[in-house]
């Protein structure tokens, strides 16, 4: 599973470029520095439109066109490697809509329920990573509003992973960027990343409220409280 991600990078326009993407100019004003996505919260897609890359603000949980209810997002913020090709709810999305989500980093967790220890997961020079999805988009029917919504695929953890969670999301590629979006074999592609692809650290437990989007998720509680006593 992936519950949790981040994008902490503080100029959005560059990774929108790296991507050779583009995007609504109006929209860039909106982002901000992300440390604690949540499902149901709004972040960026990235994919094909007309024959070119694009970066749009989308919700995570998918919610299917033909949906009658939207809290079916919350049952579908992942979908599994191993099943979605023929899963009713993710089948068409795989065919026609695939996307990437840009983030630098992946939240698990380990331990007893009553105190779960975070990890986050980042590439180790903290550069951008591409997570597969999917998207959709849904008509509410009480004010016609359109919605983009998006799922993550999930596979089996990888090495790094492992020891913290047996799931992990795919990552793709700078280099198979394209092969993802509109290529004809997309199902070659959901693999465990490469173990030299990642690397982890404790995060504080502050992760466990999506109230808490902020850079101290990222330091272990034993650094938070070490930092706190030098204060004193």
């Amino acid at each position: 599973m992936c519950g949790r991600f981040t994008l902490t990078i503080h100029h959005f326009g560059s990774v929108v470029a790296s991507l050779e993407a583009v995007i609504d100019p109006e929209l860039l004003p909106s982002y901000r520095p992300r440390y604690n996505i949540a499902p149901g919260q709004r972040h960026w897609i990235l994919r094909s439109q007309t024959a070119r890359r694009e970066v749009v603000p989308a919700d995570w949980g998918l919610i299917n066109s033909w949906s009658k209810d939207p809290a079916v997002a919350y049952r579908q913020i992942n979908a599994r490697a191993e099943t979605v090709a023929e899963r009713p709810a993710f089948r068409q999305a795989f065919q026609k809509r695939r996307c990437l989500l840009p983030a630098d980093g992946f939240y698990e967790w380990r331990g007893p329920q009553k105190a779960r220890e975070p990890h986050w997961f980042h590439a180790p020079d903290r550069s951008l990573l591409l997570l597969a999805g999917l998207y959709e988009g849904w008509t509410d029917p009480s004010t016609g509003e359109v919605k983009t919504t998006f799922t993550i695929i999930t596979t089996e953890a990888n090495e790094v992973v492992q020891p913290v969670h047996d799931r992990m999301p795919v990552l793709i590629g700078r280099d198979r960027i394209d092969s993802w979006l509109t290529g004809d074999q997309p199902g070659e592609l959901l693999k465990p990343a490469p173990v030299k692809v990642l690397t982890s650290q404790p995060a504080s437990s502050r992760v466990n409220s999506v109230h808490n989007d902020d850079s101290e998720c990222l330091v272990a509680d034993s650094q938070g409280a070490q930092r706190q006593l030098k204060l004193f």
